[in-house]
C-alpha cells in the first residue's frame, strides 16, 4: 500500500477524478480508455489508485483538502463523461477500501510510532524447492530471499535474492512467519546468526539488527505524520498541474508521455 510513483507530465495521467457535481459547467473533452495502449492503461489505474490511497489517508486523519474538485475542474474538457465516471468510481472504490485497512489496522494520526522490534530488512517467501542444500537435497523448511531493501541490515551482510535462511541462532526456521516473529520479538541492535544456503552451499551469517516500530497484528506501523505530509504535497503537486497538462495535451491519446 502506498507506492510512490512518479508524477508524470501528461494529461492522461490528469484524469483522476473528483465528485460527480463538481465543476459541472462546461463540455467534456474526446479522451477515452478505448484509445489507451495497455502500458498506458496499466501506468493510468497503477497512479490513480496510489492517488486514492493518499486521499484516503487524508480523509482518515480529518485533514481536509480540495484535490477533487481542482482536477475534475481541471481536465473535465480532456475527458468524455464516460471516462470520468468509470475513472471517478474506480477512486472512490479505493478511498473507501483504503480507510477501511486503515481502520481495521487502527492505524494513529498523531505521533511517530515507536520502533521497538528487531528489523532485517528482506522481502521473503515459502523456500519450497529453492532451498538446495550441498547434497542436492530439498530443504523441508526455511525461507526464500526475494530481495534485501537498500540500506538495511540484510543487505550490510551481504544477504541477497535467491539466499535461502534455514535456521537462527541454530533454531531451523519452518517459514517466513516464523522467522519474522522471531526477528521482530529481539530487540533492536541485537546480533543474531543466520544460516543460509547459496547456490547450494551453506554458511552462517551475523546480521545486527536494525530497529522498526510494528503494530498489533505484526505488521510494520504506518507513520502517518509522515504520510499526511507527503500525501497533502503530492496531491497539490497533482491538482497544480491538471489545467496545464489537459490544455496541452487534449488533441493527444500519447498525453502520458507530453511535456
Amino acid at each position: 500500500m502506498f507506492p510512490r510513483l512518479p508524477i508524470a507530465s501528461g494529461c492522461i495521467l490528469a484524469l483522476l477524478l473528483g465528485s460527480h457535481g463538481l465543476a459541472d459547467d462546461g463540455p467534456f473533452g474526446d479522451l477515452d480508455f478505448s484509445r489507451l495502449s495497455k502500458p498506458q492503461e496499466q501506468f493510468f489505474w497503477n497512479r490513480l489508485k496510489s492517488l486514492a490511497e493518499e486521499e484516503a489517508v487524508l480523509a482518515y486523519c480529518a485533514e481536509p483538502d480540495d484535490f477533487e474538485q481542482r482536477a475534475k475542474q481541471g481536465i473535465r474538457s480532456c475527458v468524455t463523461s464516460e471516462a470520468l465516471n468509470k475513472a471517478e468510481s474506480f477512486f472512490k472504490s479505493q478511498v473507501k477500501a483504503t480507510k477501511d485497512s486503515l481502520g481495521e489496522r487502527q492505524a494513529s494520526c498523531r505521533g511517530k510510532p515507536e520502533a521497538t522490534g528487531g528489523w532485517l530488512g528482506v522481502d521473503i517467501s515459502p523456500a519450497g524447492e529453492d532451498a538446495v542444500d550441498s547434497s542436492g537435497s530439498h530443504a523441508r523448511s526455511g525461507v526464500l530471499v526475494a530481495a534485501a531493501f537498500d540500506g538495511s541490515p540484510a543487505a550490510a551482510a551481504d544477504l541477497r535474492a535467491g539466499d535461502v535462511i534455514t535456521a537462527l541462532d541454530g533454531e531451523t526456521i519452518a517459514g517466513p512467519k516464523e522467522l519474522s516473529a522471531k526477528i521482530r520479538a529481539l530487540a533492536p541492535g541485537a546480533e543474531v546468526q543466520l544460516d543460509v544456503l547459496r547456490n547450494g552451499a551453506g554458511r552462517t551469517v551475523t546480521v545486527k539488527l536494525g530497529a522498526m516500530a510494528f503494530d498489533r497484528q505484526g505488521r510494520i506501523a504506518l507513520d502517518m505524520p509522515a504520510l499526511i505530509e507527503s500525501s497533502k504535497r503530492d496531491l497539490k503537486s497533482v491538482s497544480d498541474q491538471v489545467t496545464e497538462m489537459c490544455q496541452k495535451c487534449k488533441t493527444s491519446i500519447w498525453a502520458v508521455f507530453c511535456h
